[in-house]
């Protein structure tokens, strides 16, 4: 895939996620004024927001392909993509 355009995919996604996890953090607060802190509502919109914000850290912590990586993908006959078992 065109590295620039697979690049700003994944920022697009990660700009989407970041609104969403702030969006339910917002939920969440006005959920917790109106119901109370222990109520079963409060405690669901909570786990939500713990939901997004681990979808995010697992995001960060996935490896990026280097441009090698790429490479061997897109051409798996070339020599320098073969892995040979000795």
């Amino acid at each position: 895939m065109n590295e620039p355009l697979e690049r700003n995919f994944e920022q697009e996604r990660t700009r989407r996620l970041e609104a969403n996890i702030q969006a339910a953090i917002a939920e969440a607060r006005a959920i917790s004024q109106q119901k109370g802190v222990t109520s079963r509502e409060s405690a669901v919109a909570w786990d939500i927001v713990e939901e997004l914000q681990a979808a995010a850290c697992h995001r960060r912590e996935q490896k990026q392909k280097t441009p090698f990586d790429r490479y061997c993908e897109e051409n798996p006959s070339a020599i320098e993509a073969l892995i040979y078992d000795l």
